[in-house]
């Protein structure tokens, strides 16, 4: 990590462009024409909720349109009835979005209007987001919330309460522990009213309850050309995006891979302009060989650069290894705000109904934006790239651990829910690690794999579970970083960012 701090003192801030861009705009009304969007764009999030709810394609485009306009929805309660919103979510069970109210008749203006307002229902809640999340701030203050906190507190819109959630790995490796323990049970009481905080409500009023937060176990190849980018093989195909395998070389002399996530652009200080790579941290941990990051053989990425390795705090940002690669990789391109979306055709792992055509595709989404973590709702239908794959099924690759008949390339899925961190039902594998998660419905950014729940190898089956890092998480850290330095972090929404 020394090397890292020693990187960040050169950069007065860093602007993440590409793949990681912003979203703006104010809440001035709920929407009241109905979102159209492209079947074409959207085919891979449509076939996830055909095949996993079993609804037509024209039942699933419009769950995605009220994805779609749930996002400005939620601005506009957030906006101008604070005190009685309290979150919304997408019930895929029933194709409704619930918006929960504190007092529910004061969303009837906002929700008249909706163009289809027959599929939202709203739920009556005792506590307003407002609270909730003013309630979260007070005890993050108090337990010193951070990438390095044995505490981190989230909100939990659907049962309207506040949990603290207790990185029991991160209280193992401090000797503060004790007195982090300490700091939290009299945040729990202050917000509670109850000496050990087991209640759920009391004190502020707020619900609030303590969580142990499972450790997510980290998904940490020279390739034929097949004449398109290949999330193996994109050498001659730039520029750099999204869902392309990295291989490191370990102190041992192995190769492992991981994924590459979103491309990074730092502004401001002595070197303004230079681009960056984001992946997993952990990626990077443990090697002190300095051997240039590959792609297919090809060196492409020096081997650290800003990082850490503590969920939901994991993250690495790699420059290029010199200037002449940097332009073959990025510059001399345009459309630098990639995710690499590809999708395969027979095999034990593939979807027989992905609407590749006839061959194997190889297609970009291009982002536009981003979305914070508190705008990430359960529910909502998001996809991921990765390049996990073994060397039984791609011959003369690094193999990265994934398994036999665990395919390369893009997945949709759900948000199981959130808390410090996106929880889908995202199939993935060793080797997908710091791969992106992205929303077709609105081409956004929403987080890189951090790892699962079940250590699953080979073909994909049922109950999949994994942790995405928050792109907010990683830029707030970034930001809190070079706080000295007054560093600024703005993104870049063109495609020659």
């Amino acid at each position: 990590m020394g090397r890292a701090r020693g990187l960040g003192a050169l950069f007065a801030s860093l602007v993440v462009t590409a793949t990681a861009l912003s979203a703006t705009g104010g809440a001035t009304a709920a929407p009241s024409a109905r979102t159209t969007l492209n079947p074409a764009a959207v085919a891979e999030s449509v076939r996830y909720l055909v095949d996993s709810y079993g609804v037509s394609e024209r039942e699933a485009l419009r769950r995605l349109e009220l994805q779609n306009d749930a996002v400005r929805l939620d601005r506009v309660l957030r906006a101008e009835n604070p005190a009685e919103y309290g979150g919304m979510w997408l019930d895929q069970t029933t194709g409704e979005l619930v918006v929960a109210m504190t007092d529910p008749a004061a969303a009837d203006r906002h929700l008249k209007d909706l163009p289809d307002r027959a599929h939202v229902r709203t739920q009556p809640v005792r506590h307003s987001l407002a609270d909730l999340t003013a309630a979260k701030d007070r005890i993050a203050a108090k337990v010193g919330a951070g990438a390095d906190a044995v505490y981190l507190p989230a909100v939990n819109e659907r049962d309207n309460e506040v949990v603290l959630w207790e990185r029991s790995w991160v209280a193992r490796e401090k000797a503060s522990a004790a007195q982090e323990a300490d700091a939290a049970r009299r945040a729990l009481a202050d917000e509670t009213g109850e000496p050990d905080g087991s209640g759920r409500s009391g004190g502020s009023g707020v619900a609030v309850r303590a969580k142990v937060l499972p450790k997510p176990q980290p998904m940490s190849a020279t390739y034929p050309d097949v004449g398109v980018c290949h999330p193996l093989s994109c050498v001659n195909h730039g520029p750099m995006r999204g869902g392309l395998r990295l291989d490191m070389k370990r102190d041992n002399g192995t190769w492992g891979g991981c994924t590459a996530g979103f491309n990074l652009r730092s502004t401001g200080g002595g070197h303004p302009g230079k681009a960056w790579v984001l992946t997993a941290g952990h990626c990077m941990a443990t090697k002190t060989n300095n051997t240039p990051t590959q792609h297919n053989g090809v060196p492409v990425l020096q081997q650290h650069g800003i990082e850490k390795n503590s969920y939901p705090y994991d993250y690495a940002a790699v420059l290029y290894v010199d200037t002449p690669t940097r332009h073959t990789w990025l510059e001399n391109h345009t459309g630098r705000n990639r995710v690499l979306k590809y999708c395969r055709n027979g095999g034990a792992d593939s979807n027989a109904d992905t609407p590749c055509g006839e061959q194997a595709t190889s297609v970009d989404e291009y982002i536009t934006g981003i979305h914070p973590l508190s705008e990430v709702k359960a529910g909502w239908v998001v996809c991921a790239s990765g390049s996990g794959a073994s060397s039984v099924d791609y011959p003369g690759i690094v193999d990265s651990g994934a398994g036999a008949g665990y395919l390369v390339g893009t997945r949709c899925g759900r948000v199981l829910s959130t808390d410090v961190g996106i929880n889908t039902d995202i199939c993935a594998r060793a080797g997908d690690s710091g791969g992106p998660l992205f929303s077709q419905v609105d081409h956004t950014a929403l987080g890189i794999l951090e790892g699962s729940q079940q250590a699953r190898h080979g073909v994909c089956y049922a109950g999949e579970l994994n942790n995405y890092v928050p792109i907010d998480t990683i830029l707030t850290d970034l930001e809190s970083r070079y706080a000295a330095l007054r560093a600024k972090f703005a993104v870049i929404t063109t495609p020659n960012g």
